[in-house]
C-alpha cells in the first residue's frame, strides 16, 4: 500500500528527534531514505529505519555525534565520523567538500569511524545540484567473493557518481560492485520473496533463490574480474587511505549490534565553473546525452537510457502517488510509534 511522502517524512523525523537526533540531522536522515524510495531503490529506503535505530538503542551508533573535519591541505579533508549516524557524517563531509571545491576547484575527503550512510546517490546528487561533479565510494562488510574465490572477503563496496546537465536530468550512477546490493537480499528476507539465482551462492557454493541461504552464503561481483577489481580498489581507498576497517573487519551492520562499524568513505567534488562556464558544460552534456539517446534501439529494447533516467522518472511519479510500505515495515512503524510515543498516522 502507498502512503503520502509527507506523512512518512513527518513520522520519521518525529521518531528520530525523540530518539535523540537533532532536528537538522533528522531531516537529512529521513530525507535520504525517502529519496531512495522515491527512486525505487527500496533496499536503501525507509525499510532501513528500524535497523538504524536498533543500533542506537544497543549503543553501537551515537545518534548525537558530529563528525570532526580537518582541512589537511587546501583541497584535502580528513574526517573522523566519531561513530555517529552515517547520514550525518556523509552529509556534513559532502558539504565540506562542496565548500572546499568552491575555493580550490576540487576537494577530496577521506572519512573513518563512519557507519552505514544509506543511499549514496543522495550526497553526490546534492553536489551536482550546485554545479559540481561528485564521486563517493564506501566499503562494507565482507559478503562478496573475490573473482575466482569461494569465500567472502570483500564488501559490496558501492560507488556513486553524479554529473549535472542542463535541460536534461543529471546523470546518476549509484551501484554496488556486487551483482546486487546486500539491502536487496535483506528486503527479500523481510518480505518473504525469492531472489534470482544469479545474485548469490549458498554456503555450499551453489546457486540459490532463497535470500536466507544467500545471506549466509556469498554474493558475486558484477562483471566477474571487473567488479572484483573495483571492489578491491574501493577497499584500499576506504581502509588503507582513510584509516577505517577493511571489509573483512567491518561487522554486519544490521545483524551485529555489539560492535561499531568503522566504515570508510572517500569523496571527491569538482567545481565545474573553475574549468569552464557551467552553462557551457551543461550544454555540452545535453548535446552528448542527445546523441546517446538518438542511438537506434536494439531488438527488444525500447531505447537507450542515461544512467539515473529510470530512477528520475520513478521519483516524479512516486512524489504524486506516494511510497510503497510493506506490512513488515508498517509493523515496525507501529512498534516505533509505541516506543517513542509518536502518533501512528498510517
Amino acid at each position: 500500500m502507498k502512503f503520502p511522502v509527507e506523512t512518512i517524512r513527518t513520522f520519521g523525523e518525529a521518531v528520530s528527534v525523540k530518539a535523540g537526533m537533532s532536528p537538522e540531522n533528522a531531516k537529512i536522515f529521513i530525507d535520504n531514505m525517502i529519496n531512495a524510495d522515491l527512486r525505487n531503490v527500496r533496499s536503501h529506503g525507509i525499510t532501513k529505519f528500524r535497523g538504524y535505530l536498533s543500533r542506537v538503542e544497543y549503543g553501537v551508533s551515537d545518534i548525537r555525534a558530529e563528525p570532526t573535519i580537518v582541512r589537511t591541505a587546501p583541497a584535502a579533508l580528513a574526517v573522523d565520523g566519531n561513530n555517529g549516524m552515517g547520514t550525518t557524517i556523509a552529509w556534513k563531509a559532502m558539504e565540506a567538500c562542496i565548500e572546499t571545491a568552491r575555493e580550490n576547484g576540487v576537494a577530496f575527503a577521506t572519512i573513518k569511524n563512519a557507519s552505514h550512510h544509506g543511499f549514496g546517490g543522495y550526497y553526490v546528487m546534492h553536489a551536482a545540484e550546485q554545479g559540481m561533479i561528485a564521486f563517493e565510494v564506501c566499503n562494507s562488510p565482507k559478503l562478496v567473493a573475490p573473482f575466482g574465490g569461494a569465500k567472502p572477503l570483500l564488501g559490496t563496496n558501492p560507488m556513486s557518481i553524479a554529473i549535472p546537465a542542463g535541460r536534461r536530468p543529471m546523470l546518476v550512477c549509484d551501484m554496488a560492485t556486487s551483482v546486487v546490493a546486500k539491502g536487496k537480499i535483506a528486503l527479500a528476507i523481510k518480505e518473504g520473496r525469492s531472489i534470482p539465482d544469479t545474485w548469490a551462492l549458498d554456503a555450499e557454493g551453489r546457486k540459490t533463490t532463497d535470500p536466507v541461504a544467500a545471506n549466509t552464503g556469498v554474493l558475486l561481483p558484477f562483471g566477474g574480474p571487473k567488479g572484483y577489481a573495483l571492489a578491491l580498489i574501493i577497499d584500499v581507498l576506504c581502509h588503507s587511505l582513510a584509516g577505517a576497517n577493511d571489509s573483512q573487519h567491518i561487522p554486519r551492520v544490521f545483524e551485529n549490534l555489539e560492535e561499531p562499524s568503522n566504515i570508510g568513505y572517500c569523496m571527491c567534488v569538482i567545481d565545474i565553473s573553475k574549468f569552464l562556464p557551467l552553462a557551457e558544460f551543461q550544454q555540452s552534456v545535453d548535446d552528448l546525452f542527445d546523441s546517446i539517446k538518438a542511438c537506434p534501439p536494439a531488438e527488444g529494447s525500447t531505447g537507450v537510457l542515461i544512467p539515473g533516467e529510470i530512477e528520475y522518472a520513478a521519483a516524479q511519479k512516486n512524489r504524486e502517488d506516494g511510497i510503497e510500505l510493506s506490512e513488515p515495515v508498517l509493523k515496525e512503524f507501529r512498534e516505533l510509534s509505541e516506543k517513542y510515543q509518536v502518533d501512528y498516522p498510517f
